[in-house]
């Protein structure tokens, strides 16, 4: 045990830990593949981990022996705190020699207060180092929880469309940790209303949608999401994305209401691609009168569907012929994109910063520990002190000529 101890301890462990998680973190966020729109991650990438980096084993294990690292070092610091308040100062503490000056009011000037053997000066700041430690380990372990249980997904809805995120195809992208639920979430979500060129108060132009939002044993509840705040829905945050465009909604025969996403080609070109239900590809195209992405609007706009060597026109209302049937467009709007995530280990992520905060702030007093010299001991007194010691010999010595 003491073995191990002493290698955790080991600075070198720390900094090559420490070096690997920093180069690898470097990779992991400017890779190419990572990148919105970016390549498909390499063999090699996949095979090391890099593919998903912040949530494979490589990353966590990482994670995990930095804090083994950092627990190490803070074991027994506890201990060896309370045994300084107590007067027993490890070998480092500055020993006052005897000098002309009264050594008591001496470090009565320099701020230690007490009335027996022992002063002390801002004792409780005495206890920095650990809390900032103990802030350390609440940190990484929240990470280490946080990538390897978090999971996180994207999905796009239409106005007026509904959807379950648990339903096969409705997400897509998603990132999650190796001890993540398998599960998609139980949730059902409509977009009831869509404004991709709303100016917020404070923010830049944006866009803004009103949510209805439905989770099991619960009432469906209609929620406005903004680029500022997500909304929860159970144990999952949802969050309005950048990407939107235009939308058709077509009424199938004997299917239903489908929506086609399309994709923005140009400033006023959007197109989608399909297949009809007879397995023939077909291509549905948007062309409006003014910018697609223009806060004033498209103004008139026209579609048309290419498929089986042929361009026809459509009209909103009007039966087209579509694989083996028919169908019609019943509406044009636009689409909006969202994201859904699991954050089991963000509370813990923010109260490892306070615990931090709080150790720095109470590092930032000069903090110690007196013990007046002792019979046979030939000094004065034994001084532990975070910092600041040589500056306080210092002034020892010009306290006078030893005694």
């Amino acid at each position: 045990m003491p073995r191990l101890l002493s290698f955790l301890r080991s600075p070198r462990l720390a900094l090559t830990v420490i070096g690997f998680l920093a180069i690898w973190t470097g990779v992991g966020a400017w890779a190419p593949w990572m990148q919105p729109q970016g390549p498909a991650a390499p063999a090699w990438a996949v095979a090391v981990g890099l593919a998903h980096p912040f949530t494979s084993w490589p990353f966590l294990a990482a994670v995990a022996l930095l804090f083994a690292s950092t627990l190490a070092c803070t074991w027994g610091k506890r201990a060896r705190i309370l045994a300084i308040r107590r007067g027993d100062f490890p070998p480092s503490a500055l020993r006052l020699p005897p000098r002309d000056g009264d050594v008591r009011a001496f470090l009565a000037a320099e701020g230690f207060r007490g009335q027996g053997e022992l002063l002390t000066r801002f004792a409780p700041a005495l206890w920095g180092g650990w809390v900032f430690h103990v802030g350390l380990l609440v940190l990484i372990a929240a990470v280490l929880v946080q990538h390897a249980f978090a999971d996180s997904g994207v999905f796009d809805l239409s106005e007026g469309e509904r959807a379950s995120l648990a339903a096969h195809g409705t997400v897509f992208g998603r990132e999650k940790g190796p001890l993540a639920r398998e599960a998609l979430p139980e949730v059902d979500v409509a977009l009831a209303k869509f404004d991709p060129f709303l100016h917020q108060a404070g923010y830049s132009r944006d866009r803004l949608s009103e949510l209805e939002v439905t989770v099991p044993g619960e009432p469906l509840r209609t929620e406005t999401l903004d680029r500022s705040a997500g909304i929860r829905a159970g144990d999952i945050e949802i969050f309005q994305a950048i990407p939107s465009g235009m939308a058709i909604t077509l009424e199938i025969a004997g299917m239903g209401m489908r929506t086609l996403r399309l994709q923005t080609e140009g400033p006023r070109r959007a197109a989608a691609e399909v297949t009809d239900p007879a397995g023939m590809p077909a291509r549905f195209v948007l062309e409006s009168e003014q910018d697609i992405d223009g806060a004033a609007g498209t103004g008139r706009i026209l579609l048309w569907m290419e498929g089986r060597g042929e361009r026809r026109a459509l009209e909103p209302g009007t039966a087209f012929p579509f694989g083996a049937g028919q169908a019609r467009v019943a509406g044009v709007g636009r689409w909006g994109r969202f994201t859904w995530t699991r954050t089991p280990g963000l509370s813990g992520v923010f109260a490892g910063f306070i615990v931090i905060l709080a150790g720095c702030t109470l590092l930032a007093f000069p903090a110690g520990v007196a013990r007046l010299g002792r019979e046979g001991e030939g000094n004065a007194a034994v001084v532990f002190t975070v910092r600041g010691g040589p500056a306080l010999a210092a002034e020892w010595d010009r306290a006078g000529p030893r005694a």
